[in-house]
């Protein structure tokens, strides 16, 4: 086969009014409102390919996203642009599940406490009855002592411990947890009550942010990118440019293609990365202290699938070597046409490499029963890094002192990796927006 001759990166220009770093979803909203705001002098670089951040989709004769993603929350500023730019929509209440000893049970876990087997039910309410929490109790130090207090040994050591070790790859006591009323409302004890008896109270608030979510109609997330980058027009990302160092002094950044001045500075890199390309000495303790995900999507184009109607499956099961399951599918009936879409997310320990996990992700699936080999038309492999920020115990100190030193220094940082939190859409929608109101600031 002959070779596709190798296409060239345009060089930058000398000078920009306004350079973001980073052409995923914060940079581009951030580029918008800047034109919007009747900027054109603006610079926008992507290392990768292509635009889009981890918001891209196989369209590999299928439509699977790479990374599951939906919109989810209730800022109707982030919706309203969402909505306009990826176009129809469809909306869903979530159905959640998670895989348990061989069968099924409705997540959250810790509100469907009646579904267990009353072995399992009993080990709740003994920790529970067993807990010493209270008024006079010490704040907790971590995320371990958090969901000890919250949920009591039990509810811990049957799911919630084994899956978010699994997820994040880090021990509960190296995480802090205040980012987990953005993720989930942990029910309290009326809530475990009525958990452990299998009363449904209907006038107790939704568990998640996600319980209602929208999801383009065509084209996968990436439909978003789409429709952000035709309204950004002539503005175009300058792709496969990484940068290199950023000069706080002479408000320049050396990349790959050549150095670019610039008046205003938006990074959207990781945190840690973007302090040392600053030579910000003073932030490589805190920076050091920063940890995020390697997360491997497998795809699956299937003829069939045995699992219930659940949109995504957690998984908490160690012997398991994926977290997640998501029906893409269920999300968007074209995913595969004529078949099923299964993406497989698997969290890799620091250093954890690839090699072989294929086979063992096709093994646990095919053991539990979620397949057939036969069934398989083809697979596909998306490994990301970072994937996730992880929470880590002093993030609370060490993220804002990162984040503060890059602004004395005339730097922006903006976005999940930017601002190193756990950030959903909405949250990175209004990270492009603050950026750009600090850039015309």
């Amino acid at each position: 086969m002959a070779k596709k001759a190798r296409k060239e990166t345009s060089a930058p220009p000398a000078k920009a009014g306004v350079v973001i770093l980073g052409a995923g979803l914060t940079g581009l909203v951030a580029a918008r409102e800047l034109l919007r705001a009747g900027r054109r002098d603006i610079l926008l670089l992507e290392r990768d390919s292509r635009p889009g951040g981890l918001l891209k989709t196989n369209r590999d004769g299928v439509t699977i996203d790479e990374l599951p993603h939906l919109f989810f929350g209730g800022n109707a500023r982030a919706e309203k642009l969402f909505r306009r730019m990826a176009g129809p929509v469809r909306e869903f209440r979530h159905r959640l599940g998670v895989m348990w000893k061989g069968g099924w049970v409705d997540f959250p876990f810790q509100d469907h406490i009646s579904q267990l087997s009353l072995e399992d039910r009993r080990a709740v309410l003994r920790s529970l009855l067993e807990r010493r929490g209270g008024p006079g109790a010490a704040a907790p130090r971590d995320l371990g002592e958090y969901a000890l207090n919250e949920l009591g040994s039990g509810i811990v050591d049957l799911f919630f411990r084994p899956y978010n070790e699994k997820l994040w790859q880090t021990p509960l006591a190296g995480m802090g947890y205040g980012w987990m009323a953005a993720k989930i409302r942990l029910p309290g004890p009326s809530g475990l009550a009525d958990s452990i008896l299998g009363i449904k109270d209907g006038g107790r608030p939704a568990p998640a942010p996600h319980a209602s979510f929208i999801y383009p109609r065509r084209g996968g997330i990436e439909s978003l990118i789409e429709g952000l980058l035709a309204g950004l027009e002539p503005l175009r990302p300058l792709c496969g440019v990484e940068a290199l160092s950023i000069d706080p002094a002479e408000k320049a950044v050396r990349t790959s293609a050549g150095t670019v001045r610039y008046d205003r500075l938006i990074s959207t890199l990781p945190l840690d990365r973007a302090v040392r390309m600053a030579g910000l000495k003073e932030c490589y303790p805190a920076a050091g202290r920063l940890r995020a995900t390697k997360v491997a999507c497998f795809h699956y184009a299937l003829r069939a699938v045995d699992l219930p109607p659940y949109h995504w499956i957690y998984v908490p099961d160690p012997a398991l070597p994926f977290y997640r399951l998501t029906r893409e599918d269920l999300l968007n009936p074209r995913a595969v046409p004529g078949g099923k879409a299964l993406i497989v997310e698997c969290a890799l320990p620091p250093g954890g490499s690839v090699a072989g996990l294929e086979r063992r992700v096709t093994d646990g699936l095919v053991r539990s029963g979620v397949i057939k080999r036969r069934d398989i038309v083809r697979t596909w492999l998306y490994p990301h890094f970072p994937a996730y920020p992880v929470p880590h115990v002093r993030h609370g100190e060490d993220v804002p002192f990162c984040l503060g030193r890059l602004a004395s220094a005339g730097i922006i940082s903006a976005g999940r990796f930017g601002e190193w939190s756990v950030y959903n859409m909405d949250h990175s929608i209004e990270a492009g927006i603050a950026a750009a109101g600090k850039a015309l600031s």
